[in-house]
């Protein structure tokens, strides 16, 4: 005869915690909507300056997912149209940030930024910031603040997947509906940041080849259209 599973803490576990590991880095680090703007928001001025649009992005999807814990992804499953309505809008949006990428002067706006990077440690903490407001960005001018970034995750139908497939996944109940699933919460928040912060550091050390103009207009050129091929993508 069987003898019965102690279970402790009335805690059950489901699916494979190695699986959303898995599954957050590999959705994390390819390329995708939020790593290309990183990749061109830090080129044009410095990992530092991408903090928040990388915050924005992390804080974003894991509020994403912890919603899906708690039963959006079935929503989301059960309602196509909204699904294609943020295809739709996520397209327009990606359609929208090509065109802004590409009318760019990219090589200007790199010099402009390590000129006020060296002005930075010339000259003292007030007088750079009183620069700064000048060459602060228009509305959606990469990188993206805190918010912009939070809340482009929603038009952003990577952030989507991602957020609808991980529950299926690994998932914990523990009897507390606020404390539900923190613990892969926390884990996919930690590779979130680490994978996209890794996109911010390569077009940090880009800016290195800013005395190239043809080789910064060349990867210019390829991450606008790796942007504009993102918005294809979403409908093949």
């Amino acid at each position: 005869m069987s003898k019965p599973i102690k279970v402790v803490g009335k805690m059950s576990f489901e699916g494979s915690i190695t699986a959303l590991a898995l599954f957050m880095l590999i959705n994390s680090v390819t390329p995708g909507p939020n790593n290309l703007m990183l990749l061109h928001g830090s080129i044009k001025r410095g990992f530092w300056a991408c903090r928040w649009h990388m915050l924005g992005i992390t804080v974003g999807v894991t509020v994403m997912l912890w919603l899906s814990y708690w039963g959006m992804a079935a929503l989301i499953i059960s309602f196509p149209a909204v699904m294609l309505s943020i295809r739709i809008l996520g397209t327009l949006y990606l359609l929208w940030l090509t065109y802004q990428m590409a009318k760019t002067d990219f090589i200007a706006v790199v010099n402009d930024a390590l000129k006020h990077e060296q002005q930075y440690k010339q000259a003292n903490e007030v007088l750079i910031q009183a620069k700064n407001v000048e060459v602060k960005k228009r509305f959606g001018e990469l990188p993206l603040n805190f918010g912009q970034a939070l809340l482009f995750q929603w038009l952003n139908p990577k952030a989507w997947t991602m957020t609808v497939v991980a529950p299926s996944l690994a998932m914990f109940h523990a009897g507390k509906p606020w404390l539900d699933n923190y613990l892969l919460l926390a884990m996919s928040a930690i590779i979130n940041l680490l994978s996209i912060s890794c996109w911010a550091a390569g077009g940090h050390w880009l800016r290195t080849l800013v005395h190239l103009p043809r080789v910064m207009r060349v990867i210019h050129g390829l991450i606008v259209l790796m942007t504009l091929y993102c918005a294809v993508t979403l409908w093949l």
